[in-house]
């Protein structure tokens, strides 16, 4: 009686654990990406500070800043859509498995109905 219980207990939860893991896996990549993008403005930052002490007139310092800036939006802008990639997807996931719940709960009820 107990086992059953348990039994029925985990297969009404399996949508909630599904989910849960699946919103833990895009939390992961999305942290991971984040880190890899700190660390990569960070790398970039230092290496601009180092090159724009070595300029010797403001026109190549002005061409160093240029490209640090231009560098620096592409780099964002990359993460952001990475970031929104695994977020459109994990979306899709969570809506295919709260779909598929549905569907499975709504034949089991018409099924204890007839």
């Amino acid at each position: 009686m107990f086992d059953q219980l348990n039994a029925q207990l985990k297969e009404s939860m399996k949508p909630v654990t599904e989910l849960a893991s699946l919103n833990m896996s895009a939390l992961q990549d999305i942290a991971e990406k984040q880190n890899a993008l700190f660390s990569t403005l960070l790398n970039n930052g230092m290496s601009f500070v180092e090159t724009a002490s070595q300029q010797k007139d403001v026109m190549s310092l002005a061409e160093t800043q240029k490209a640090y800036v231009e560098g620096l939006q592409e780099t964002v802008t990359d993460a952001a859509k990475e970031t929104y990639e695994v977020i459109t997807a994990a979306q899709k996931q969570a809506t295919d498995l709260i779909k598929a719940s549905s569907e499975e709960f709504s034949s089991k009820v018409a099924a204890v109905a007839k």
